[in-house]
């Protein structure tokens, strides 16, 4: 009788964390979940990663790369469908937008829901990199929570994934160099071997020897123009979704060690949402699982380091970034710029640009168009000279063979209302300063002619009276 109730209690807590999990896994906005320990790389250089030539552009003023980030493709594995648009992804997607690589962040797998690893779901994840040539330069995965349940040692991950297979580690960074400028990517791994019921569905983790690591590499990287920093959990949201960080040797946290580094840009998963904050100097990126709506993934463009991101679907065209103005700082002040990448199998037929009101009830200038910089190359470029002043929609219409899309951003035009403001100001004290001139001219002819005027009727009067005085002189004669 004992026996059946211990057992009963063991099946109502094993329903209980399948439930906390689909919770997790089906909310349509959540934040953060749980960590790893990491096997530590011991090479003292960062992990040797070797970037191909794709994904960046470099020709004249020009200057800017894209890459792809995924996560969450642990729903891939149940269906043929979802299966196929994983594949599209790596096949005709990959081959289109010609990226620098594509990242996934974790929950590569399901893991049962979370109950245990399934050798089916990591052999069909290794087939579909290997069906479709990807390989470590071009495709990069880290280790998630569903990855690693009741499997401490990672062996799954290790034998299945691209960088555990290739490089034996949980934790690596590498970097790309052009004449514009040095990026380090640094995947960190924010897992841990054992979780108990609350931890699997809600936390971060990250170790001493973790933190160490990280920190070693950010220091090889101090004088890089921009640090990418990618974690299967997000960076730092309202509890309970959270990192849970132990400090590093040198006394410090996950988010003091951002800071101290100036790390850029932190990117994602877990959460199951698209979300793009900024705290401090700080990007945060979370894309949502991959599954959802036939295939979700982000393109993420850097341009003269600004960045610029757009959400896309597997197999609907054209697709197409902003990238300047850019998402991260969409300030124009007077001439500037305007970037797009655009992609699509049957080819771009055309890229113009509108400005409209930022409530989107008035359309401000006619749809002009941008120039294709390069047959071969995705990148259109036109110029816009903002006079107006205050905060508007920038709209773009890609016209490709495939059909239309339309993309847009806020921007403001803040000099341009300082301007206008001022220039209101002056208009505004020259005309008080007019005003006031003219009524003291005008006050100064009046006073001088009521002088003139007094004047004249003094002499006119002083006449009459010497006439009156010479008609009674002459009476008295």
């Amino acid at each position: 009788m004992t026996n059946r109730k211990n057992m009963g209690i063991i099946i109502t807590l094993l329903l209980l964390i399948n439930g906390l999990d689909l919770f997790y896994d089906n909310a349509p906005f959540i934040f953060s979940d749980e960590s790893i320990i990491l096997k530590n790389n011991d090479e003292s250089e960062p992990s040797k990663i070797k970037l191909s030539n794709q994904g960046y552009i470099n020709y004249n003023e020009q200057e800017l790369f894209w890459f792809i980030h995924i996560t969450d493709t642990q729903f891939v594995w149940s269906t043929n469908e979802n299966i196929d648009n994983f594949n599209q992804l790596l096949n005709v997607t990959f081959k289109e937008i010609n990226p620098l690589f594509i990242y996934n962040t974790g929950d590569l797998v399901d893991g049962n829901r979370g109950f245990q690893q399934n050798v089916d779901e990591w052999r069909l994840y290794k087939k579909s990199l290997e069906d479709n040539n990807m390989n470590s330069s071009i495709y990069i995965d880290l280790v998630g929570n569903h990855d690693v349940t009741l499997n401490p040692n990672f062996n799954y991950y290790l034998n299945y994934s691209m960088i555990g297979r290739n490089f034996n580690t949980l934790q690596y960074s590498f970097n790309k160099s052009f004449s514009f400028g040095n990026y380090a990517f640094i995947g960190l791994n924010t897992v841990k071997n054992s979780y108990n019921l609350i931890e699997f569905g809600w936390y971060g983790f990250l170790n001493t020897t973790e933190l160490d690591w990280y920190e070693e590499e950010l220091e090889k990287y101090r004088n890089f123009d921009r640090i990418f920093v990618f974690g299967h959990h997000s960076h730092n949201s309202p509890p309970p979704y959270l990192i849970i960080s132990d400090l590093s040797s040198s006394g410090k946290t996950f988010f003091e060690i951002n800071e101290e580094y100036n790390v850029f840009c932190y990117l994602s998963g877990h959460v199951h949402g698209n979300t793009f904050r900024k705290d401090s100097n700080l990007l945060m990126i979370t894309t949502r699982n991959f599954d959802h709506n036939d295939g979700t993934y982000r393109i993420i463009t850097l341009d003269h380091n600004q960045l610029s991101t757009s959400i896309e679907y597997v197999g609907k065209w054209p697709q197409t970034v902003i990238t300047y103005p850019s998402s991260e700082s969409s300030l124009i002040q007077g001439k500037s710029k305007i970037r797009v990448l655009s992609w699509d199998p049957l080819g771009i037929n055309s890229v113009k640009w509108s400005i409209h009101s930022i409530n989107n009830e008035s359309q401000i200038t006619n749809w002009e168009p941008l120039s294709n910089i390069d047959p071969n190359e995705p990148l259109w470029e036109g110029d816009l000279d903002v006079h107006l002043g205050g905060k508007f929609l920038l709209k773009i219409k890609v016209e490709g063979g495939s059909g239309v899309a339309l993309k847009e951003i806020i921007f403001y035009s803040k000099n341009d209302r300082g301007f206008s403001f001022l220039l209101v100001f002056i208009v505004i004290i020259i005309a008080l300063i007019s005003i006031s001139i003219v009524i003291l001219n005008y006050s100064k002819i009046h006073i001088l002619k009521f002088k003139i005027r007094r004047k004249a009727k003094l002499e006119s009067e002083h006449n009459k009276i010497k006439g009156q005085i010479t008609k009674l002189k002459s009476y008295d004669l």
